[in-house]
């Protein structure tokens, strides 16, 4: 009796191993909807800064969800629709996912279950916004504007312009601010 108590004693904990093994590992991340951030088209790609992963996909302007999972050192990001209504646009949506690994791939499963292969994006050149150096008395009295966010301008000004995106117009990107500096709006190092 005595040499069954191990095998005993295995059988019975050994579905708890297992079991532990099998939990799926939670992620944290948020999902940005279509042009949260940015314009409907923009270049997909990821950065990673300060263990926070930053991807931007394109993916359909009316599926219903967008989810993340792991496997691995793999990300999945995995645009979901469950009524069937697709729509004939596409937009932009930024995913962060916070505590990132340092070493990962990361994939896009679009609404038809076609996968394709993120990759790094690389950063080139010097921020390119422009500022309209309207008169101000504090930061309140400028506002970001523009299509793509990349004028700096007076709050009261009506701005037009084009509607396309480039990569130089991201001043989170490159620390820039919009504020008030010497009684102008402008865009200056944060």
């Amino acid at each position: 009796m005595k040499r069954y108590i191990p095998v005993l004693m295995v059988v019975l904990f050994m579905p708890l191993c297992i079991q532990s093994d099998l939990k799926e590992e939670k992620l944290n991340y948020s999902v940005e909807g279509c042009g949260a951030t940015r314009t409907a088209y923009g270049e997909e790609g990821y950065e990673l800064a300060d263990g926070v992963l930053t991807v931007h996909v394109m993916r359909n302007c009316c599926s219903d969800e967008i989810l993340v999972e792991k496997s691995g050192s793999e990300y999945r990001i995995i645009e979901k629709e469950n009524n069937g209504e697709i729509c004939k646009c596409n937009c932009m949506s930024t995913v962060r996912i916070k505590d990132a690994d340092e070493k990962f791939r990361v994939t896009f499963t679009d609404y038809s279950g076609q996968v394709r292969e993120i990759k790094e994006i690389k950063w080139e050149g010097e921020f390119c916004g422009w500022s309209t150096y309207a008169e101000c008395s504090s930061d309140t009295d400028c506002k970001v504007t523009g299509c793509s966010g990349q004028v700096c301008a007076g709050i009261k000004e009506e701005i037009i312009t084009t509607c396309e995106w480039r990569e130089c117009f991201d001043a989170g990107r490159y620390s820039m601010f919009c504020g008030c500096v010497n009684n102008k709006c402008q865009w200056t190092q944060s």
